[in-house]
């Protein structure tokens, strides 16, 4: 009698499982069909805002062979204006590599190295941040070769240029 039980409850908990996995499988496929095309669902519009103060970034001429931007289409012009910032105010979860990497700051990370000695009389340990520190943003003062030294000690791989879209404080 009790082998009875264990062999119809098994066969509950299987199709309960079956039913679960139908469940699960047939949302998933339906979901891609409800994201659609970007273009269409304004989602383009939300991406590429309208900044107050919009300023090209500056693309050295050392790499301007490199990228594919040469020939670049006017929506691609329109994503590289950026309103860059001169402030940062620390918000809770920040570090100086996030910081960095934030594409109104210098969307690179491995130039957090001139954050962090440009705010040295404000930030003590370049680990520990604060919420409501506010720090200055350096937008020029550095050569190319001086960029580049700066993201081989921050740990960058060779042949050590920043990316292309990379806002740099460089004169």
């Amino acid at each position: 009698m009790k082998m009875m039980d264990c062999q119809c409850s098994g066969a509950v908990i299987n199709a309960s499982l079956i039913i679960v996995f139908i469940f699960v499988f047939s949302a998933c496929a339906t979901s891609p069909a409800k994201t659609g095309d970007p273009e269409k669902s304004g989602a383009a519009e939300q991406r590429v805002s309208e900044p107050a103060k919009a300023i090209k970034t500056p693309q050295p001429t050392e790499r301007q062979s490199v990228g594919k931007h040469d020939n670049a289409t006017a929506s691609e012009e329109q994503e590289r204006i950026v309103c860059l910032c001169e402030q940062y105010t620390v918000k809770k979860g920040d570090s100086l590599w996030w910081i960095a990497k934030y594409k109104d700051i210098y969307n690179d990370p491995f130039l957090w190295p001139i954050i962090y000695e440009t705010n040295k009389e404000i930030i003590k340990d370049p680990k520990l941040l604060y919420p409501g520190q506010e720090l200055g943003i350096p937008r020029e003062g550095y050569t190319m070769d001086e960029i580049k030294s700066i993201r081989r000690n921050a740990g960058a791989a060779k042949p050590y240029l920043p990316p292309q879209r990379a806002n740099l404080p460089v004169d």
